[in-house]
């Protein structure tokens, strides 16, 4: 499959699943209160980070290698039931102590059954990997977005029935189980019994780079989890999790789908320096004519999106949301930097600069806490804003690419993205309807007027009936 074919699956599969995340999570916002949504974040605090580390970062390894035999695939199988298994005990065992940490009895409970995740996520990595080493991501979108869209059913089901968190727990198991099922049906792979430590050996100096990288990251992006969690309270981090979730939509939407599918397309094109440093100038112009508009839009509608879709009760996510939204901003183009750097095989340096961003982000934060909910989403995005222009330039250096050009590709988007903003406010300043109406009027605005303004700019174009960005 193409480049091109296949970041077009990918990008389907990414929107289609947040899409029905997105849907899944205003039910279960109407059902649930935000104390549920903040228990459940504090338990994910914990098992995003040990899911992160479930496969020893050797399936990045198994995607970026050139050669992979028969004994790569059966020994990693095994190697990650074994630490599957391992991170299951360890977090039933360790499940009283997070809970005492948050001074919230009820987290232990919800941590036990939640470590059922890493038996369930370990037995369908290999298959996972294989499929985006081929990049047959048609195949592998159909199955997450099944996946998904069947687990939030029957997490609003669930909550519809009184379950309460328990049916968040319900979507969270049945995502992975679910994507696991379908990858072994549609694989034809199997695993041996071979268990070659030689194979291991040669991925696995490159999977540690990677799985400490994608540990400390983890780590960093959900410090504010970890602050807010243990000094504020499940109801405040209820409000803060909705806030984060619906900031990062455009990033796990676009930038995530992105990095996935040029990760292997990028180390296959590792010998040539100068098509790669193509391919990531195309990628970022992208990516911000996507994610830029998405997210100075969720800054523009954030109040009456909040009050129409989630509720009253959510009001309090509002200011947080439009907060958080300059972290969004820089993030969306961040994020991408990570497919750079293990495709030209430095994980090394990407490590590095993750342990000093989660030390500086843990400091920052520390602050932060002290003025409450608005201070934390306050010093998370602004340590986020100076962060990545500090990471984009470390990356300019290791790929020899000018900063300044990779910094002018973003331009028209930042440009007709600001002209969007300013038209939406105006018109908000003199909407004489109610708040629905008003929603529903701003956002098919907000479409017309960036394209417009790119249309301006030359960077819009029509073939035939469609239109096209100029990359």
């Amino acid at each position: 499959m193409s480049v091109a074919r296949s970041i077009a699956w990918a990008l389907m599969s990414q929107m289609g699943r947040q899409l029905a995340v997105f849907v899944t999570t205003i039910f279960l916002a109407r059902l649930l209160e935000p104390e549920d949504f903040g228990l459940l974040g504090m338990a994910t605090v914990f098992t995003g980070l040990v899911t992160l580390l479930n496969d020893v970062g050797v399936s990045g390894a198994l995607v970026q290698r050139q050669d992979i035999e028969a004994r790569h695939l059966s020994s990693m199988f095994w190697l990650n039931q074994i630490v599957g298994l391992a991170l299951c005990l360890l977090t039933v065992a360790l499940a009283p102590a997070i809970a005492a940490f948050f001074d919230t009895s009820a987290l232990t409970p919800v941590l036990q059954v939640l470590s059922l995740l890493f038996v369930a996520g370990a037995l369908g990595i290999v298959q996972q990997c294989r499929l985006v080493r081929a990049m047959d991501f048609r195949r592998l979108a159909l199955i997450e977005s099944a996946a998904v869209l069947l687990a939030g059913v029957a997490a609003v089901i669930a909550a519809s029935a009184g379950l309460g968190v328990w049916s968040l727990v319900l979507q969270l198991l049945l995502v992975p189980s679910l994507t696991t099922l379908g990858l072994w049906l549609g694989s034809d792979w199997r695993p041996t019994r071979c268990f070659d430590r030689a194979a291991l050996a040669e991925l696995v100096p490159f999977g540690l780079h990677v799985a400490g990288f994608n540990g400390v990251n983890y780590l960093a992006r959900n410090l504010d989890y970890l602050f807010v969690g243990r000094f504020l309270g499940a109801a405040a981090l209820g409000y803060y999790t909705l806030a984060y979730r619906l900031m990062v939509y455009p990033l796990q939407s676009v930038s995530t789908s992105v990095s996935r599918v040029l990760f292997p397309a990028f180390s296959r094109a590792a010998g040539d320096p100068e098509a790669l440093r193509r391919g990531y100038l195309k990628m970022t112009k992208g990516v911000s004519l996507v994610t830029f508009p998405m997210i100075f839009g969720i800054f523009a509608v954030a109040p009456e999106f909040i009050g129409v879709v989630y509720g009253e009760k959510w009001l309090p996510t509002a200011e947080l949301l439009r907060i958080l939204c300059v972290a969004g901003l820089v993030q969306s183009i961040g994020s991408t930097a990570g497919a750079m750097y293990q495709a030209v095989n430095r994980p090394d340096i990407q490590l590095r600069m993750a342990l000093l961003n989660t030390t500086l982000t843990a400091i920052v934060l520390g602050v932060g806490v002290q003025f409450g909910l608005r201070g934390v989403a306050m010093a998370y995005a602004g340590f986020a804003f100076v962060w990545v222009h500090g990471s984009l330039y470390v990356l300019t250096r290791v790929i020899d690419l000018d900063y300044g050009q990779m910094y002018r590709r973003f331009a028209p988007a930042l440009l007709a993205s600001g002209v969007m903003l300013l038209g939406l406010l105006a018109l908000k300043q003199h909407w004489p309807l109610g708040q629905a109406a008003l929603l529903a009027t701003l956002i098919p605005v907000g479409a017309l007027l960036y394209a417009a303004v790119l249309a301006v700019l030359g960077e819009l174009r029509w073939s035939g009936r469609r239109p096209r960005f100029r990359l």
